[in-house]
């Protein structure tokens, strides 16, 4: 005999607290394997970006105002394109 569906019904409010304290862990994990990479070899730590990486944080800190400080990404032209 099967069971009903309604015997597996959880609230909502026990869903969320549940993914709650999933994400909580999956983020304290990733933090101690980070931790123990730079650890076993800190020199990762001093590694500059490559170029693709620091034109994305300047896209990233791109201000789209008149008065930016950061040059835009330079998107290509449509002649150049």
């Amino acid at each position: 005999m099967t069971r009903p569906i309604r015997d597996l019904d959880v609230p909502l409010s026990q869903l969320q607290q549940d993914m709650r304290r999933l994400v909580a862990q999956q983020r304290a994990a990733a933090s101690a394997e980070r931790l123990q990479l730079l650890l076993a070899h800190p020199e990762a730590a001093a590694v500059p970006a490559s170029a693709g990486e620091q034109a994305e944080q300047r896209h990233w800190l791109y201000d789209a105002d008149d008065d930016a400080t950061t040059p835009a990404f330079p998107y290509p032209t449509t002649q150049e394109a």
